[in-house]
């Protein structure tokens, strides 16, 4: 007999092995409780977990060891358009077994393992083995990237844990504009806030009508600071204002859309018209700041 043969003969007879155990394991299951074995099996997941199992879990021996996803995962991951998003599905005991990344609202499977399998080639499946997480990793994200993901194991019974992923398009605002009104040889103090996003800018830069003034450092400063939830605020201060100073100010963050406002510096009786700021406009920001700007 040659070689060929020989192996067709074990590959049938492994195939026929196989078949008799699983045979003789629902067999035993039958004779010890014949009601629960014509019974539907019912196993539902905590409802927190997010992860969901194939009931015929209850029919493998207890001692077999299953993959197991983690079950303290965040399932809500925010991001920032533009920004490279991470969805971590930490998987242990993965074996043999594959992992696959799917997008729901398609249907469109993405990864398997560590292959991609979508023409988009912002989404591939980045592995590491130190914490057995096997992370979607979505480059420019867009607000059409929004919606439900799953991680699936290929494992018998198979198990899969869903994430929702948010895009967010960072706005900012002057909080003194869109017209303020300063006396001279006062201060000027301008807020920009950048709201919806997750992380601080990389740089603010300020503008005096078209001239960048970062670097102006004789009178003023300007600091940024990461906010509460996802807030970012930028200050900017020029002390003892003259008239010159007067004209249009940008606030250009790197996330979000550039915005201005109006500062004109008045003398005299026909000062600065104070401008209130309402309690909701104001965050509680961590001591940890840098400065644009060096002081003097």
């Amino acid at each position: 007999m040659n070689t060929d043969f020989m192996s067709r003969i074990l590959h049938y007879f492994f195939i026929f092995l196989i078949s008799y155990s699983i045979t003789l394991t629902l067999n035993f299951i039958y004779c010890v409780d014949p009601v629960r074995s014509i019974q539907p099996l019912s196993i539902q997941p905590p409802l927190d977990s997010g992860v969901t199992e194939d009931p015929l879990a209850a029919l493998l021996p207890h001692y077999i060891k299953k993959s197991n996803i983690d079950p303290y995962l965040t399932r809500n991951v925010t991001t920032q358009v533009g920004q490279t998003a991470y969805l971590h599905c930490i998987v242990n005991l993965v074996g043999e077994r594959t992992v696959s990344w799917i997008r729901l609202k398609d249907f469109h499977l993405l990864t398997v393992g560590k292959y991609t399998y979508t023409s988009d080639n912002r989404f591939s499946s980045v592995y590491m083995p130190i914490s057995n997480d096997w992370a979607l990793q979505i480059k420019y994200p867009q607000v059409a990237d929004e919606g439900l993901y799953e991680c699936q194991i290929s494992s018998f019974p198979s198990k899969s844990v869903y994430f929702r992923l948010w895009v967010v398009v960072p706005e900012a605002k002057i909080v003194e504009g869109p017209d303020m009104y300063v006396e001279v040889g006062s201060s000027i103090n301008l807020t920009c806030m950048i709201m919806d996003s997750p992380e601080a800018p990389a740089y603010v830069f300020w503008y005096h009508d078209n001239r960048m003034i970062n670097y102006d450092s004789s009178r003023g400063s300007i600091t940024v600071q990461k906010g509460g939830g996802n807030t970012a605020v930028s200050r900017l201060r020029i002390k003892d204002a003259h008239s010159s100073d007067s004209g249009n100010y940008t606030c250009s963050p790197s996330n979000a859309d550039t915005v201005s406002a109006l500062v004109y510096v008045v003398k005299g009786e026909k000062q600065a018209v104070v401008q209130n700021i309402e309690e909701d406009d104001l965050f509680v920001l961590p001591d940890t700041k840098y400065d644009l700007m060096n002081k003097q």
